[in-house]
This record gives C-alpha cells, sequence and structure tokens, in this order.
C-alpha cells in the first residue's frame, strides 16, 4: 500500500475511506492536512485556495463555511465570470453556478481533479434552536449531499461562536454514521474552545470513537493554554488503543506564525504519535499562509517528500 504523499490522481480516484485510513496509518505521522475558507476570495487571483494549498504540500483539503445548499467556490467557480461587466450581472452569474453545482452529483469529483487531493468538509452540529446556517450545519440533508458529492470525508467540530460542544458533537457522529456508514471516513473533535469550552479529557475522546469516529482531533502542543507534548501524547495513545487515528490541529491563527513556530508545531507533534497534522485556515486570507503549509510538511517528512507531494499536484 502506498504512503499518502506518494499517491497520484488515479489513486486518489480509487482509493476507499477504509483504504485511506490505512494509508495514513502507514505514513507514520507525515500526514498534512490544510484548512480552506471557500467563501474567501483567493489569497493568489487567479488560483484558487484549494489548488494553492496542494501546490504547497497538503495531502487531504478540508472545505470551511462550505455552504451545501449553495455550493460555491470562489477562485473555481467565478472563472467565467467578469465584475466589470456589472454587480448585477455578477451575482446572477454565480446564482447559475450554484443552481448547476446543486445538481451535479460530479461537481466535487471535478474539484479533486482539480486540486488531485482527497477532499473533505467542515460540518457543525450547532445545538437545536441555533441560529447558524442551514447549509454549514451537521444534519441528514447535507449529510446526503455529502455522500452524492463523494466527499472523502467530513469533519465534525465547531466554528467559533458556534456553540458546538462535547455533546452536540456525539449527536453528530451518530447521525453521521447512520447516513455515510463506512464510505466516508468521519473526523471529530474540537481544535479551540469556539465558545462552548474545550475538549479536554481522554474520556470524551473515547466516547467519539466508541460512537464511531475514525479519527480525532484535537488541539497541538502550543497552540491552545494548557496543551502540551505530554497531553497531546496521552490523548494520541489512548484513541490509537481504542483503534482509531489521532489529528493534531493548527486552528488558532497561530497558521499566520512565524517559520519557526510551526516547525515546532510539527516536532512537537510528530514526538507525540499524531497521525495527520492540520494547519487551519486564517493565516491570512482564508487559508495558512502557503509557505507554512510547505514548512509544516518539511518539518514532519523533510525536503524529499514534500517536494514529491508538491510536484504531484500535477494530474496524472
Amino acid at each position: 500500500m502506498k504512503r499518502i504523499f506518494d499517491l497520484t490522481l488515479n489513486d486518489i480516484e480509487n482509493t476507499s475511506a477504509k483504504d485511506l485510513k490505512e494509508m495514513i496509518k502507514s505514513s507514520e505521522g507525515r500526514t498534512i492536512m490544510a484548512e480552506i475558507i471557500t467563501s474567501y476570495t483567493p489569497y493568489i487571483k487567479g488560483v484558487s485556495n484549494i489548488e494553492m494549498a496542494a501546490g504547497f504540500g497538503a495531502d487531504m483539503i478540508t472545505l470551511n463555511v462550505f455552504d451545501l445548499e449553495n455550493p460555491f467556490i470562489f477562485g473555481i467557480d467565478d472563472a467565467e465570470l467578469d465584475l466589470f461587466n456589472g454587480f448585477e450581472s455578477y451575482l446572477a452569474g454565480v446564482s447559475e453556478v450554484i443552481k448547476k453545482n446543486r445538481e451535479d452529483s460530479k461537481y466535487i469529483n471535478k474539484v479533486r481533479k482539480l486540486a488531485g487531493r482527497f477532499l473533505g468538509v467542515n460540518l457543525e452540529p450547532v445545538p437545536r434552536g441555533g441560529n447558524y446556517k442551514k447549509g454549514l450545519q451537521l444534519n441528514e440533508e447535507n449529510l446526503e449531499t455529502v455522500k452524492k458529492y463523494g466527499f472523502n470525508y467530513i469533519m465534525i467540530t465547531g466554528n467559533p461562536n458556534t456553540g458546538v460542544n462535547y455533546d452536540t458533537i456525539k449527536e453528530g457522529i451518530v447521525l453521521a454514521k447512520k447516513i455515510l456508514s463506512d464510505d466516508v471516513l468521519v473526523i471529530a473533535g474540537k481544535m479551540h474552545g469556539a465558545g462552548a469550552g474545550n475538549i479536554e479529557s481522554k474520556e470524551m475522546l473515547l466516547d467519539f470513537v466508541k460512537l464511531g469516529a475514525d479519527i480525532v482531533l484535537f488541539p497541538a502542543p502550543g497552540t491552545v493554554p494548557g496543551f502540551d507534548t505530554n497531553t497531546v501524547k496521552a490523548m494520541t495513545d489512548a484513541v490509537h488503543k481504542e483503534g482509531a487515528l489521532a489529528m493534531s490541529t493548527i486552528g488558532t491563527s497561530q497558521e499566520g506564525a512565524s517559520r519557526n513556530v510551526i516547525e515546532n508545531f510539527g516536532i512537537m507533534s510528530k514526538m507525540a504519535g499524531v497521525d495527520i497534522q492540520h494547519i487551519g485556515d486564517c493565516g491570512s486570507f482564508g487559508m495558512a499562509l502557503p509557505e507554512n503549509i510547505m514548512t509544516l510538511s518539511v518539518a514532519v517528512r523533510g525536503i524529499r517528500h514534500t517536494y514529491k507531494r508538491m510536484a504531484l499536484s500535477i494530474n496524472r
């Protein structure tokens, strides 16, 4: 079985959720996930943030604030739209693209072909009665859309001010496994407080595994007060013992910190034994600083595998 940073687009298109989990495990802590806010215009005009993250070494790319009721990715879906024709014309064009994307079951597959990477989406298990956009919530309709589009994984977590907590994540895992079964990997946890407290105990994480989470996420050492290497190692060991994988996250805007800071996160997380290292979407404009994605990759797996991963952005 190939390691995740050796995969071509053809490999990625023919990888099941079960095999993806095994590939991550066999890559020995050298898997990089980048998160992207799809509702922001691109960091560099003419290149989507998804393509940018792929080009700088990410293996997995998570779409954040991706409205499953109104699917639209800036930098990709607006390529043929021109603001110089007038704002009303531009908005009408956006509406037409959204309508087309809703009906196109191959929409995300086309994006995956463009990026040459595994694609996932954030879903928010917000408390009942919360005022949060429906297309971003973890609910039955959105999970059915995830299945229709063929996402490789979902991430059940909480953006700031959503109220997502331990109990709503547990409910979300149960619903996700019911609808997605084993066809889509389920990643669950919190990378910061998000207005409703951190998830800081091994017992909480093990509850997620027992309910069906394939991968459990928690803050990388140094990103949230109190999370040091020993804390993250204890969490990782507990999750591994129950057969799940572990992911450390940089979700506190430190994805825009210096390269030295990013290198330290990478080495500390690797010492803790995590399987995936995530870098968040708020380094600058809807993604980490591109050079920090590369820096994290180099810290975790060196120049040889990083350059290979970057070069394999080219579809083949």
